[in-house]
């Protein structure tokens, strides 16, 4: 032993890591490569543009119809009562009157429903079509979705437990908030690749960040930068008018939602590759495990 504790090897270098797994025929099959920043985003926007249709029509099946339920119970089913006020003989006055507070409740507590159903299916579906895409197979609609269902519960569990710390975090002074946010960053694709359920799955994401945090962190930020570009300039285009305001927020969902599952699961795989040696045929195998 040496005085730092560590075993010592006679001034020659530390044994090496294990070899990776063979492939078949017994060669022995390279391991995926890290990515930095740069090549997480790059890789993300490459694997959008060869499966854009499919990835794109995965997160309509969903935004679309939940979207337009979500619409309707609030500015519809639960809208503000209006009447016209006759003031005097030739002039009247539009009177709104709001809805009441249980009434209010109610159909804020519908949408944030939908909101986290919506939410859950989204990220398992779109976080396996993604993991599909990134090792070249085809992206299979109907098996995303088929999985989505399944494995609901547990998707929404641990995005219920992230969200519910992450908050937590924020309000001791915002800095903790972010620490988790991160540490926590690919949980879900923990659930979606790995089969783990519940804290299994925060600690899966907490051990493999924990030595990468600022590696992570930058990719987060700068995902986060070109999805909040793309859905501001959307927004901004459907100024003061209710429908226009609805198409453009269901089409920004719908476009955006394949490019953060991609950078997420992007993220997950470098961290499985300078952590663990991932290769694209143990990935598959896991995919294929809980097909």
């Amino acid at each position: 032993m040496n005085r730092d504790g560590n075993p010592d090897h006679g001034g020659a270098p530390p044994p090496p890591l294990p070899a990776p797994p063979l492939a078949a025929g017994g060669q022995s099959q390279a391991a995926m490569p890290p990515r930095d920043l740069g090549g997480v985003i790059s890789a993300a926007f490459a694997i959008y543009r060869r499966n854009a249709g499919p990835l794109l029509l995965v997160v309509a099946v969903v935004v679309v119809p939940l979207s337009l339920l979500s619409f309707l119970i609030t500015y519809v089913a639960f809208a503000p009562a209006k009447k016209t006020v006759v003031t005097a003989p030739t002039t009247s006055s539009l009177v709104v009157q709001p809805r009441s507070g249980i009434a209010a409740l109610f159909a804020g507590g519908i949408a944030i429903a939908i909101g986290a159903i919506t939410s859950a299916i989204l990220q398992a579906a779109v976080i396996r079509a993604a993991a599909q895409a990134t090792i070249g197979d085809p992206v299979d609609l109907q098996a995303s979705y088929r999985w989505a269902l399944r494995r609901f519960g547990s998707v929404l569990l641990v995005a219920i437990m992230v969200t519910v710390l992450v908050t937590i975090g924020f309000a001791l002074l915002v800095i903790p908030g972010i620490v988790l946010l991160v540490l926590l960053a690919v949980s879900i694709p923990a659930v979606v690749v790995e089969g783990a359920r519940g804290t299994e799955a925060l600690a899966r994401s907490w051990n493999l960040v924990k030595g990468h945090f600022w590696h992570v962190f930058g990719v987060g930020l700068v995902a986060l930068l070109i999805v909040g570009v793309v859905t501001g300039i959307l927004s901004s285009l459907g100024d003061s008018h209710l429908a226009a305001r609805l198409v453009l927020q269901i089409v920004g969902q719908i476009l955006v939602g394949p490019f953060s599952a991609l950078v997420t699961v992007l993220l997950y795989f470098d961290l499985r590759a300078r952590v663990e040696r991932l290769t694209p045929d143990r990935l598959r195998a896991e995919l294929a495990a809980r097909a």
